[in-house]
């Protein structure tokens, strides 16, 4: 709604959203382990299970350059924008541990399931993506405020 008063597309939250939606959705009801699950039995049926790590080397690479040229596409798209830019790289790096929990490395899941007190490193994660995504929609609020006065 303030986005129609303020005249600005509310495409990109509406988007923010869904893509937040499938986040906890995931979260409730463990998919990527299931598509992780999905694709150990495969590599087991097929015995080739024992391959699997430089397979999952490139997969990480490939996410990697993904979440790069994204984060440089969303600063460019949005640079007059700088809190919805946050919002969305925020939300495009929770999608990008999504996808990094799911490939499972060995050493990436030693550094992600490191207990920090009683909590994992990868849920400190978590939580700082929400903060950035958050705050980047705040600050992006404000800023229609400001051009509406």
């Amino acid at each position: 709604m303030s986005c129609r008063k303020s005249g600005r597309s509310g495409r990109p939250f509406a988007l923010l959203a869904a893509v937040q939606l499938f986040l906890l959705l995931d979260m409730a009801f463990d998919w990527r382990w299931k598509i992780h699950g999905l694709f150990d039995q495969s590599a087991m049926t097929l015995g080739v299970y024992g391959e699997r790590r430089p397979p999952q080397v490139m997969a990480l690479l490939v996410l990697f350059g993904v979440l790069v040229l994204a984060a440089i596409w969303i600063y460019l798209r949005f640079r007059g924008r700088p809190g919805l830019a946050m919002a969305v790289t925020g939300t495009v790096l929770s999608v990008g541990v999504t996808c990094c929990e799911g490939i499972s490395y060995h050493y990436v899941d030693l550094v992600f399931y490191h207990m920090i007190g009683s909590v994992m490193a990868v849920s400190l994660v978590w939580i700082g993506l929400a903060l950035f995504t958050c705050w980047g929609l705040l600050l992006d609020r404000r800023s229609q405020r400001r051009y509406r006065r």
